[in-house]
């Protein structure tokens, strides 16, 4: 009975540490975009831009809280803050993001786009957590955060060529659309590679350590 009783606490200790890490994530990345939100030049250099960063602000906002609630049903304590774990997992984006500096719009939605790459592979390995422990619930939370995520990701693919493009108008006069229309064409189909082509790269060794 003994072991089972620890067994049953140690998995509840991993899920709610997985939790918390989660929403110490969420957290950095929604204060980040509300200074976002707070430099009037992206609402005035490019509306796409600026409604596609109050969109990720509130995601960011709704994750928190959802998470939050999962938390308190698994018996953890959301008032506890940041754990050490995910500060550390978060020290590349912190890099960027806690910079005091003018940037550039389309510097911005990269640094989201990095940081929503991290809350998705975070994402990916609570959902993995969730089933290997056998707790749908946080599987199923996780699984539908990481949607939220790929399609803002898919969208700032989108976006950013344009963005790019007004950045450079600032400077440069004179600069048409079509180039930014090329870029997206160009990138969206650099993110759809052939099966063939994904096959051949298998097919020459990719993964071994020969050059």
């Amino acid at each position: 009975m003994k072991m089972q009783d620890d067994h049953i606490k140690q998995r509840m200790d991993t899920l709610q540490q997985y939790v918390s890490d989660m929403i110490a994530v969420e957290q950095h990345i929604g204060d980040a975009l509300k200074r976002q939100q707070g430099d009037s030049h992206v609402y005035e250099h490019n509306p796409q831009a600026a409604r596609l960063i109050q969109q990720i602000a509130s995601m960011t906002e709704q994750h928190e809280e959802h998470l939050k609630q999962h938390l308190k049903a698994l018996g953890g304590d959301p008032a506890k803050g940041i754990k050490e774990l995910a500060a550390s997992a978060l020290g590349a984006v912190a890099g960027m993001y806690d910079k005091i500096r003018t940037e550039s719009v389309s510097k911005m939605l990269r640094d989201d786009y990095t940081a929503l790459n991290l809350a998705a592979v975070s994402y990916t390995m609570l959902h993995t957590t969730g089933l290997a422990l056998q707790d749908q619930v946080t599987a199923d939370l996780a699984l539908r955060h990481l949607q939220h995520y790929s399609q803002l990701i898919m969208e700032i693919n989108r976006v950013i060529p344009h963005v790019v493009l007004e950045d450079l108008r600032e400077h440069i006069p004179g600069l048409t659309i079509s180039s930014a229309e090329q870029a997206v064409a160009n990138t969206q189909r650099a993110w759809q590679p052939s099966a063939s082509a994904i096959g051949g790269a298998a097919g020459s060794g990719m993964g071994s350590h020969a050059i």
